[in-house]
């Protein structure tokens, strides 16, 4: 098969008939041009052009030839300029992956606007709180907490969260609130245990100091969403991720305690491979969202 640098240059020799205004165009030399068409004369064992000292014409082989690869190298040009366009424009089908109850409460509510904004983009969300390799499984961009151990992966800040304790009206009213952590001793304490493993310690910053501990507890739960009801129903109190108690603090069915004792703040980022060149629809989510959450 000929090269289409080659098929480009007899194209534009025949359109020319000169093989000097065609080396001009193409910012070669005439010997480059000429070696160029004797090459493919050559492969193909036909005469393409006739040549003389004034002119240059195409032969009946030549000219049937020309025709196909005028048309050929157009649709080539076609081919790109939508496939130029095509990358600027927002479209395909885009594989996002999130924690569940971060993704459920803090990212579904934006999909929305964001389907409004760019119809071509088709929506593939997954839900896990699994630490996934995206290139493996095939993810565009994942929702991660915290530091960011995998160096091979772009990172783009979209927000943070802080541990809260909260506790419901009703259970303030039987209870009491607890002023410092030592009071915690004699509250009732609802704690996240995932699966099998240890509870997770709760989480304070004292004097500088980070302070870390497991408060008594006669209820566990392995799903963020059940504590928060749990808290809501006034069976004890409940340190969980600010977008856990965001909704129920705003509508006053949970009450936040111990403010000033809260830890640092947990950066949540967006993140997706490394590319050469980064696809437009992964693009406009990544900045659709963090503008959504600035």
């Amino acid at each position: 098969m000929a090269d289409l640098r080659s098929l480009a240059i007899f194209v534009k020799v025949g359109e020319r008939r000169s093989f000097s205004s065609a080396a001009r165009e193409l910012g070669i030399s005439q010997s480059g041009v000429s070696n160029a068409v004797s090459r493919l004369e050559d492969r193909l064992g036909v005469r393409l052009l006739a040549r003389t000292t004034r002119q240059v014409n195409l032969t009946e082989d030549g000219a049937a030839y020309f025709e196909r690869c005028r048309q050929i190298l157009g649709e080539l040009d076609e081919a790109e300029r939508v496939l130029r366009k095509a990358r600027g424009v927002p479209v395909g089908r885009l594989r996002v992956d999130m924690p569940v109850a971060f993704g459920r409460l803090k990212i579904v509510p934006h999909l929305g606007a964001f389907q409004a904004r760019y119809p071509e983009v088709e929506l593939a969300l997954t839900f896990t709180d699994r630490y996934i390799d995206l290139v493996e499984e095939g993810v565009d961009i994942a929702v991660r907490f915290g530091p960011l151990g995998d160096s091979t992966l772009i990172a783009r800040r979209l927000t943070e969260t802080r541990f809260h304790v909260v506790g419901s009206p009703a259970y303030f009213a039987r209870a009491g609130r607890p002023r410092s952590i030592e009071d915690l001793e004699r509250h009732s304490c609802l704690v996240l245990a995932q699966r099998e493993k240890l509870p997770r310690e709760w989480r304070f910053r004292r004097s500088g100091e980070d302070i870390f501990l497991l408060p008594p507890s006669r209820m566990r739960f392995s799903d963020g969403t059940a504590l928060c009801a749990a808290a809501v129903a006034g069976y004890g109190l409940a340190q969980m991720h600010g977008y856990y108690a965001d909704e129920p603090v705003a509508a006053g069915e949970l009450e936040p305690v111990l403010e000033r004792l809260r830890g640092p703040p947990e950066s949540i980022f967006l993140v997706y491979p490394q590319t050469r060149h980064l696809s437009p629809k992964v693009r406009a989510f990544i900045d659709f969202m963090v503008a959504r959450f600035r």
